[in-house]
Parts: C-alpha cells; structure tokens; sequence
C-alpha cells in the first residue's frame, strides 16, 4: 500500500483548481463557503484557506472578507490570425503589464535556433531574456533570439522596455508584419516553477515563434506561458474537399 504524501492544502488547492478549469465553477461564481469545504475535503480551516492562497496566488479566484471567493475570468485571449505580441494582448485586456530581470547577451545559436533563423549553428545571435508580469503576477518566461546586424547596441537597453515588438519598431525601424508559430504542451520544470510562481508541472503553453519584417526573419521568440491564464483563438473557414 502506497500512502499519498502530498500535503493536504496541495491536493484540496489541485481538486479545487481542476474543477475552476474544468468549468465546474463558473466565472464570477462563488466556491463554497469555508466550512463547507472543510467538511468535503475533512480539513482544517488552515488548510482550506492555504489553497485558497494557491488559487489566489494563480489568479483563478479573488477571496474578500464578508464576501467569499469568486473565480476570476482568468483566461487572456489571443487571436492568432494576426500578429500580435503576448505583451499587447494582455494590455487590451486592461492588465497592467511589464516585465523583470531582464538580461541581453550575444550567445551561439544552437542548431534548433540555426535552423529557424536560416543561419549557421554557431552563429552569433542575439539573445534577451525575461519574465513577463501581468498585474503584479507572473505569466510567462521570454527568450527571445535576434539577429545581431539588425539590431546593433541592443544590449544598452537591457530593462528599459516592456514590449519588445513596439521597441524593435520604434528603435530600429522593424515592423513585424508576419509570424510563423508552433504551439505546443509541456510541464513546468523546477527551474519554470519557481520563476513562475507554480507548482512543478503546472501545465504551460510552450511557443515558439519565427518573426518577419518586410519578408525578411528578425529573429524567434521561445516563450513558456501559464496555460490556466492564456488561451489562443484561431478563426478557420472552407473545408477541402475530399479526393
């Protein structure tokens, strides 16, 4: 026999939290009073309210005293039909938005980046990193690879710009007009946890993104993003017809 050793505010925090994601609490809805849930999970006070922390820490729900808990419309919406930065989205959102701990450095391109940015592996590049913050709360680690030639001195503007793509315009004359992206799934390491605030595997949008200005690749942006805060919308219309 196998005894579960996860503490017990972390399995209420998770059972809570799946069903916010899994729609079992509606948005602006109210969770269970505290004691209620005491008597579901058979806990304590303290514990309940732990996870309550967690939830809050995550931006899933807003606790008030004499009010109770209401789950927050935590999803931000991307329309990825056109191009537009994680920074902007969340702006038109009405989050306050910037970023932290900012670093620019000239580093090799690996193989991976080589290959999106049509250049040799080993090939100078580029690179900024940061974590992105919306409304006081962590969303998502940046890493974001130039090409050196386009955007000389770079590096003296560590920490003083928030969005990169308004920068890259107005600093260096590079409108990105057009993105190609690959989105996909992972689970936050150890290293993301801790940058983002999370527990480790808290599921994370993972994308990586070549960017284009007048035809030309600018560079690619690898970006971890919190999955239970962010959501991508893609329009579609036709159907091929089939052979």
């Amino acid at each position: 026999m196998v005894l579960d050793k996860t503490p017990a505010y972390v399995r209420v925090y998770n059972t809570l939290r799946g069903r916010i994601l899994d729609g079992d609490y509606a948005l602006g809805e109210l969770l269970p009073p505290e004691p209620e849930l005491e008597k579901q999970f058979l806990v304590s006070r303290t514990t309940v309210r732990k996870a309550v922390e967690l939830l809050s820490r995550e931006g899933l729900v807003e606790a008030k005293q004499g009010r109770g808990t209401r789950v927050l419309d935590y999803h931000t919406t991307q329309n990825i039909n056109e191009v537009s930065s994680l920074s902007e989205t969340l702006e038109r959102k009405g989050c306050k938005v910037y970023c932290k701990n900012m670093y620019i450095d000239t580093v090799p391109a690996s193989a991976r980046v080589a290959g999106e940015l049509h250049i040799q592996a080993g090939d100078p590049v580029i690179l900024i990193q940061r974590l992105q913050i919306a409304d006081d709360l962590p969303i998502a680690i940046f890493k974001n690879y130039l090409i050196p030639d386009l955007v000389p001195g770079i590096q003296s503007y560590a920490g003083k710009f928030s969005r990169l793509y308004d920068f890259l315009e107005e600093r260096y004359g590079l409108l990105i007009d057009a993105a190609r992206d690959r989105i996909s799934a992972r689970s936050a390491t150890f290293e993301e946890a801790s940058m983002l605030d999370v527990p480790v595997g808290t599921a994370l949008i993972y994308l990586v993104r070549v960017c284009y200005s007048g035809g030309r690749i600018v560079g690619s942006d690898h970006c971890r993003i919190l999955g239970s805060r962010y959501e991508f919308e893609v329009q579609m219309t036709g159907r091929r017809p089939k052979p």
